[in-house]
């Protein structure tokens, strides 16, 4: 059950670190705007699904780093490891669903 999830996880991982870069980035320089439609909803939206993809982020490289070095019981360590790793591409997907309808490119920008 945790094999599909620790196979994508890399690519979800790689797909995830620019966008954690990227749209606050974006934001502050004007090249993306929030959905004109029940703005405030998706400012909200975008703001939860940002967080959560941040915090799971952290999260979980601090459990893989405390499962590596700070852990007596690696077995069970890695148990939680494998508890986050398969969060994660839920975490992206609905992130990612959240970005797609909440942001918008300004008109006129390229990229």
């Amino acid at each position: 059950m945790l094999v599909l999830p620790a196979l994508i996880f890399p690519l979800v991982l790689v797909l995830a670190l620019p966008k954690l870069y990227q749209i606050p980035k974006q934001l502050w320089l004007a090249e993306l705007h929030f959905c004109p439609q029940r703005r405030g909803w998706w400012v909200m939206a975008c703001g939860i699904a940002y967080l959560a993809l941040l915090g799971c982020t952290l999260r979980l490289g601090f459990v893989l780093a405390q499962a590596v070095w700070g852990s007596s019981e690696p077995l069970s360590a890695f148990g939680v490891v494998l508890g986050w790793v398969a969060a994660y591409p839920c975490v992206y997907v609905g992130a990612a669903w959240a970005f797609y309808h909440g942001l918008k490119p300004r008109p006129g920008v390229v990229g």
